[in-house]
């Protein structure tokens, strides 16, 4: 975030007198110092804020492209340790925590390491809830790992949350995307044009789509929105649940296995999967594991309750549900 400043007239008249204050030269000369000692104040102060601002934030995004997470994840803890109130640093934070809990079991079938970073991830957001009650990305996150648990309930309240904050077209698009995953494909449809007709960004819009027609089993439009996403909005067929693929797709096939494969996606396109031939990925944990994260949805909800009660201005329900546009 760029350091605020105080638009100033630099110019300000000064009270001069005497004699001299009739000098246009001398006059001249008192402007000139004015002005240099404006700037050089303002300089100072920007100097001041970008000392107290975090440094190895956007070194840690870096980091994030790469999927370095070990480096993201050391350069953020540290901007959190000099800077507990940053916002900034405490989503990233957030988002870098839940995706190496994602890589301990995905890849490593470590539980209790997923367990333990997927904990300090939900700390995160909930810490940029207190921060600023307003701020919808927290809210987005939240339900992003909700759709990664398999609880697309939780998932739902969250993006509904994420949407009264900022209500929109990115949110739309997160709504219709939900929507598709519990099987309603008309509010599916129905959010989506929402987006489409607020001026939302059409790679998403277009992702959404190319979604839908594949649950529908128009595997030929799926194809088409596919080859659009490939040429025009690379980035988007590049992730699944905010997590990287281990290659780009070059194929909608190649993405749709991907998908299916996916804890997150798979079950719950599982008939879209089944259509062509392709087997579902599901999450295998354990009863401990499961009741353990269960205990964790039911404290953070207790926790955004808690800091809603005390921000009764802005009429934010946590379990409320958001009507359809």
């Amino acid at each position: 975030m760029g350091a605020p400043h105080v638009q100033r007239p630099l110019t300000a008249a000064v009270p001069l007198f005497g004699l001299e204050a009739r000098s246009p030269v001398r006059r001249r000369m008192l402007r000139q110092n004015t002005i240099v000692k404006e700037l050089a104040g303002a300089l100072a102060a920007s100097l001041s804020l970008l000392a107290c601002a975090p440094t190895g934030i956007e070194e840690a995004r870096s980091a994030l492209r790469t999927n370095d997470l070990p480096t993201a994840r050391r350069l953020l803890e540290k901007d959190r340790d000099d800077f507990p109130d940053n916002l900034e640093v405490r989503l990233a934070l957030g988002e870098v925590y839940y995706r190496t809990a994602r890589d301990a079991l995905d890849w490593d079938g470590d539980e209790g390491r997923y367990l333990a970073y997927l904990e300090q991830s939900v700390d995160e957001f909930v810490e940029a809830v207190r921060l600023d009650p307003k701020q919808p990305d927290a809210h987005f996150y939240l339900a992003v790992m909700d759709v990664y648990r398999g609880d697309l309930e939780s998932a739902l309240r969250g993006f509904q949350n994420a949407r009264r904050l900022r209500p929109g077209p990115i949110a739309d698009t997160n709504l219709a995307e939900i929507y598709l995953y519990r099987g309603d494909l008309e509010e599916a449809r129905r959010w989506n044009k929402s987006a489409y007709l607020s001026g939302g960004d059409i790679g998403t819009v277009t992702f959404n789509q190319m979604l839908i027609r594949w649950s529908e089993g128009d595997l030929d439009g799926a194809r088409r929105r596919f080859e659009e996403l490939r040429r025009r909005h690379p980035e988007l067929i590049r992730t699944i649940n905010a997590a990287p693929l281990p290659t780009m797709p070059r194929s909608f096939e190649e993405f749709a296995g991907y998908c299916c494969e996916s804890h997150a996606c798979g079950p719950y396109l599982e008939h879209a999967c089944q259509g062509l031939g392709l087997e579902v990925g599901r999450r295998e944990v354990s009863e401990e594991t499961l009741l353990k994260e269960l205990r964790l949805e039911m404290e953070k909800r207790r926790r955004l309750r808690e800091i809603y009660r005390q921000r009764k201005e802005l009429d934010i329900e946590v379990e409320e549900q958001e009507p359809a546009p």
